[in-house]
């Protein structure tokens, strides 16, 4: 949850933000699952060694068992207890005991399939396609399996034939992508921020109406190398001195120097519809992929005339091949990703030159993950999730220490609605389990810490934002950094910790999963369980 409050100054009252800490819930007092099943098992263990063992020896490791139970459950290494590792290391021994950690790409060996006609048939040319996919061909199961991009019609945009929509059959979403633009809000005066904020928050609060279609939304901010084509084209349309003035030179020197630094800032919304759910609606809309489209397009519509109205710039609807090129960009090298001044990326939504049919396979054709990082194609990635929001209050800008950052990476966050009859479910039920959880922690004698104190105060908070129409949501950061080797990732991972700790962030490193976590920053709706 975000708390805001206005703060008074010398300059008039300011907005400022506040996040409550992560609600860490159990099944009894607080106490996980997992945590119980640990403890549980020491104390068993210590029961059988001295059944097993009646003497000074047996009672030394009986002991050591329950200690070992204890620490397997309450021990935190790195943000998480010994019963939250266990899992994850053993998928990861066995992955890498049976060889399947390397993620090969099964396009090439599905190869194509073409349609030739005999001699004299008086037939057109050859027609080929990708061939489908619907059995495995070989090779281990990737973290791509299950993906597609494929083109559904959208007359709402009279510029796109189609629109690019990325079909996720395991988790059974269809999302489809907006390239939008902002406008300047860094160089805002604390007023003009304050309302793009409420803007935003009524767009929000549009998409979380009682029986939305909309399963998620996910915006990314990416940072790429820029060659400053841009820039020079810019200068070539406008100058009035011309290149050759003393003042002409100046600026092009400047602009020399800066390019190694000169970065470009990109900015993807994505709207995610659960084919399960909006069953009933993609019936009535002709079923299939016809069907799945016809809903998704209708909420980019509504979506897009919202934004409008929150002075976002939309610049259109990706195709299915910009936004081929967009996901496969993320594990292209730095010196093979384009700059903003060539022919490929001049407009965001649809960006001219190349065919805009689907690519067969947009994803990374290799993909190998280590215990700290991800090596997919010529690019190595590492992945954290955002695991605290700043706790204090801030303003609205807080996140300009890592979005200015001239590292290669991309923030992403995915949303997902919760409509205001499940949201006041869960409320109730938070509530009901705080009472419980305190009047067992009185009885059993245990400590009630502020932390635990501030969630109660949240969950109340909350009850009463929704009891006046706010929206609640629930969402997930991730933020991925890239670099040609991996000697360059540490020291990128080393440059982006700092940043995040400029912006009150607290980053935790997805041990174990930097593949899974990858793929969750990607426009592809991901992030969630």
């Amino acid at each position: 949850m975000i708390r805001s409050a206005a703060v008074g100054s010398e300059r008039g009252e300011r907005v400022r933000y506040r996040f409550s800490p992560l609600e860490q819930r159990g099944v009894i007092a607080g106490w996980r699952g997992g945590q119980i099943v640990s403890v549980t098992a020491g104390l068993v263990i210590g029961v059988l060694v001295l059944r097993w063992r009646p003497s000074v020896g047996g009672v030394a490791l009986a002991v050591a068992g329950v200690a070992a139970g204890v620490a397997l459950a309450c021990w935190p290494i790195a943000g998480r207890t010994g019963e939250q590792w266990l899992p994850l290391v053993v998928r990861w021994l066995w992955a890498k005991s049976t060889g399947s950690l390397r993620q090969l790409s099964p396009a090439p060996r599905r190869g194509h399939v073409a349609t030739v006609e005999p001699p004299g048939s008086g037939a057109g040319p050859v027609g080929w396609r990708p061939a489908p996919d619907a059995r495995r061909v070989g090779g281990h199961r990737t973290v791509f399996d299950g993906l597609q991009v494929v083109g559904v019609p959208f007359a709402s945009d009279p510029m796109a034939v189609e629109a690019g929509v990325v079909v996720d059959r395991p988790c059974r979403t269809a999302t489809a992508v907006l390239a939008v633009r902002g406008h300047n809000f860094a160089l805002l005066g604390p007023g003009d921020q304050d309302a793009r904020i409420a803007s935003w928050a009524r767009v929000l609060s549009t998409m979380a109406r009682e029986g939305s279609e909309v399963h998620r939304l996910q915006w990314i901010e990416s940072c790429h190398p820029d060659d400053g084509a841009a820039v020079l084209s810019h200068w070539a349309d406008h100058s009035v001195l011309g290149a050759d003035s003393r003042a002409g030179r100046s600026y092009r020197a400047l602009v020399d120097e800066a390019g190694p630094v000169t970065r470009r800032h990109r900015v993807l919304l994505g709207i995610s519809i659960h084919t399960a759910r909006s069953a009933r609606s993609i019936r009535a809309s002709g079923g299939g992929l016809e069907g799945t489209g016809s809903v998704l397009t209708r909420e980019i519509a509504s979506l897009h005339r919202a934004l409008e109205g929150a002075d976002v710039t939309v610049d259109g609807v990706l195709g299915p091949g910009a936004l081929g090129r967009v996901i496969s960009e993320a594990s292209t090298p730095m010196s093979d990703v384009p700059g903003a001044g060539r022919p490929d990326d001049q407009v965001p939504g649809r960006p001219a030159g190349g065919p805009e049919h689907p690519s067969s396979w947009p994803w990374p054709m290799a993909v190998e993950p280590l215990w700290e990082a991800v090596h997919t194609d010529a690019t190595w990635h590492a992945t954290y999730w955002i695991a605290e929001w700043p706790r204090v209050e801030v303003t609205p800008d807080f996140l300009g220490p890592l979005f200015f950052s001239p590292l290669r990476r991309s923030i992403a966050l995915t949303m997902e609605p919760v409509s205001p009859s499940r949201a006041a479910r869960q409320v109730a039920q938070a509530r009901t389990a705080d009472l419980a959880d305190g009047e067992l922690r009185r009885r059993g004698g245990f400590l009630v810490t502020a932390r635990h104190a501030r969630e109660q105060r949240s969950v109340e908070e909350r009850d009463v934002e929704l009891a006046d129409g706010h929206a609640q949501y629930r969402f997930s950061g991730y933020v991925t950094v890239t670099a040609g080797t991996l000697e360059e990732l540490q020291d990128a991972r080393a440059a982006l910790e700092q940043v995040a700790g400029q912006a009150r962030l607290e980053l935790r490193l997805l041990y174990g999963e930097q593949d899974v976590a990858f793929a969750c920053s990607l426009p592809i709706g991901r992030g969630l369980s």
